[in-house]
């Protein structure tokens, strides 16, 4: 079985980024370009089908302030850190007051890492002194009603990827193969 990724690869992604500039650039470059046909597709359907079923079940995520829904772009990104050689995001559309962060929002609704807080962190300000509010539940009835009509969170884009995963990985593999060989010719 074929993992998914590039491992042990990450010295050489740091030393093209270090030493030979160009070629990281090309690496990058073909990722975007390789990876687009496959990521088009997702990316049209969320911000086509997906976003009229929302504006129908959930009209309060259609406004222009920061956390408002206006769709999401789709890129394919190349890191030198270890664990994230080359990895998809998605962000939020830019419409209203620039970037809206309601993809983020509805795609990650519902990941409960701890309990929540009962108050909210404080904040001073220089007029009346120290603000904090009650947390009562703003966020449960959002995520609620996400999972009841879309499923658990990773619920727009991630379900989307991993049934595109083989294609993914098969691309990322054949760019990795062809710098391969460039780079074994160029330092070996």
């Amino acid at each position: 079985m074929r993992k998914s990724g590039l491992s042990g690869d990450t010295e050489v992604f740091q030393m093209l980024r270090q030493y030979d500039k160009d070629l990281f650039k090309e690496l990058r470059k073909n990722v975007t370009s390789q990876l687009s046909p496959t990521l088009e597709p997702i990316e049209a359907e969320i911000n086509g089908s997906i976003t009229s079923s929302l504006r129908s079940n959930m009209r309060g995520m259609f406004h222009d302030g920061r956390s408002g829904w206006a769709g999401v772009k789709i890129k394919a990104r190349v890191s030198t850190r270890k664990r994230e050689l080359i990895f998809l995001e998605g962000k939020g559309g830019n419409e209203g007051m620039g970037q809206q962060f309601g993809f983020e929002y509805a795609e990650l609704a519902g990941i409960e890492r701890r309990p929540p807080r009962a108050v909210s962190k404080g904040w001073g300000s220089s007029g009346v002194g120290y603000h904090s509010y009650i947390y009562n539940g703003q966020g449960k009835a959002f995520n609620r009603k996400l999972t009841q009509v879309y499923g658990k969170p990773g619920r727009f884009m991630w379900i989307r990827v991993l049934k595109r995963k083989p294609k993914v990985e098969e691309k990322v593999l054949n760019i990795a193969d062809s710098l391969n060989i460039r780079i074994n010719r160029r330092f070996g």
